[in-house]
């Protein structure tokens, strides 16, 4: 048995553990078991001004949005539909289709233009087949300043149903909305659609893609004839080159062949070496040598391109 001591156990040395449930010495223990606090790499004082400036980017974001929402007209679609009829429209336009429409500008992003996109119909005529517009109304946000009676204002814009007018979905809101952008020669624009709106954009795309059919199938016809138009030409600017020969009829003399070609009696005698006046039912006679130059075929008469054989 192991007499009872006053003095006090010695400390083990550094870096050697004694064991048992509770450590005797902290600095006993080795050194990668050790829990060191760390240090942040940035000062206390910086976070804290961090913070406070996000809080008060996310206050003053909140109430702008919420000031934005109580100054959008909610009757937007009611002031555009009211200007489409009274201004926009033609007498002879009829409203396809209609979808409400917004647009938030970069630099008033939290102040959304409300309006309408409208495609319209009206009749053609022999340079536009199909007559209708794509008509944009945006009614703009009212003016801070201004008085709280001031008549509203618009953001319009109409393009003329054209294959160079193009109408496609897209995303907007980053990337969270529908939307859709029109490209023209001049310009671009992107415009959102609402939730609820979407069959009726589905639809405005659709008669839109009958117009543009319809469009193309005018134009290949036109390209058609305009081909065909130019082969009669080419073929009559050939004709016109060539030896022009006249079979002889019954009551006709030399003099009137002449006439009848716009050359003289001498020209003729010179082509088909005749010596006299003297011509017979059925002879061919040459009545225009190849030129250089196309010549028109005199009026209501169709030369032969070639003697006719006997």
């Amino acid at each position: 048995m192991t007499p009872l001591s006053d003095e006090a156990a010695p400390l083990p040395a550094e870096g050697t553990f004694s064991g048992g449930d509770q450590v005797q010495n902290w600095n006993a223990l080795p050194r990668r078991n050790r829990r060191r606090k760390r240090r942040s790499a940035y000062p206390l004082w910086l976070k804290y001004l961090a913070w406070c400036v996000g809080l008060a980017i996310l206050v003053t974001s909140a109430q702008i949005a919420v000031q934005a929402v109580r100054d959008d007209p909610r009757d937007a679609r009611t002031y555009a539909e009211r200007e489409l009829h009274l201004n926009a429209l033609k007498p002879t336009e009829k409203v396809v289709a209609e979808v409400s429409v917004w647009q938030r500008p970069a630099i008033d992003y939290y102040r959304a233009t409300r309006g309408l996109l409208v495609l319209t119909q009206a009749a053609g005529d022999s340079a536009r087949p199909v007559g209708g517009r794509i008509i944009y109304l945006g009614l703009q946000p009212r003016d801070p300043l201004s008085p709280r009676d001031a008549p509203p204002t618009f953001d319009e814009r109409d393009w003329q149903v054209d294959t160079l007018v193009q109408i496609a979905p897209t995303r907007t809101l980053l990337f969270l909305a529908r939307g859709l952008r029109i490209v023209t020669p001049r310009e671009q624009l992107t415009i959102g659609v609402p939730s609820p709106a979407e069959p009726q954009a589905d639809s405005l795309l659709s008669a839109l893609g009958r117009d543009y059919s319809q469009l193309r199938a005018v134009g290949w016809q036109r390209r058609e004839a305009r081909r065909a138009r130019d082969r009669v030409r080419q073929e009559m600017v050939r004709k016109g080159r060539r030896e022009w020969f006249h079979t002889v009829t019954r009551g006709e003399a030399l003099a009137s062949v002449a006439r009848l070609y716009g050359t003289t009696s001498d020209a003729l005698r010179s082509l088909n070496g005749l010596t006299g006046d003297r011509i017979r039912i059925g002879q061919t006679l040459k009545v225009k040598g190849w030129t250089k130059q196309p010549v028109p075929f005199p009026p209501g008469i169709t030369p032969d391109s070639m003697p006719k054989r006997p």
